[in-house]
């Protein structure tokens, strides 16, 4: 029973049964854009991964509560049949919102684009970065 309710719901995606539209509405999709947030040389460094965009369709917006990526990604209409095999690109507009931690310095914020990847690095106040500290044994 369990195998035939996965093939029937399988089915439902296949080209001609009309909920493969519905998908990310009924599916919870991975975040999008996806992001690597890592500390490097005193900076706050986030790397989005934005393929097939340019800097002019991303907007990033930045406070000290956190950053927002923005933007929207167009349908390309090279493929006239509307009888996908497949679909998983996602298009139309997205929002990514990162809150920021405690010690970032919003107002020297940097943003950069290459090859599909947006880079924004925000530089951490000397109050915020990490120091080691050493456990002692008692």
């Amino acid at each position: 029973m369990r195998e035939e309710m996965s093939r029937l719901l399988d089915a439902m995606w296949e080209p001609g049964f009309g909920l493969r539209r519905l998908r990310p509405f009924l599916i919870e999709e991975p975040l999008w854009p996806a992001v690597d947030i890592f500390q490097k040389n005193g900076a706050l460094i986030i790397k989005a991964d934005v393929p097939g965009m340019t800097a002019k369709d991303i907007e990033v917006n930045v406070s000290e509560e956190g950053i927002t990526i923005s933007g929207e990604r167009t349908e390309a209409k090279e493929v006239e049949e509307k009888d996908y095999y497949r679909s998983e690109r996602s298009y139309g507009r997205f929002v990514r919102q990162l809150p920021l931690p405690a010690g970032a310095d919003a107002s020297k914020a940097q943003a950069s684009f290459k090859d599909g990847v947006l880079e924004v690095s925000v530089p951490l106040k000397e109050e915020s970065k990490q120091k080691k500290i050493e456990i002692s044994s008692t």
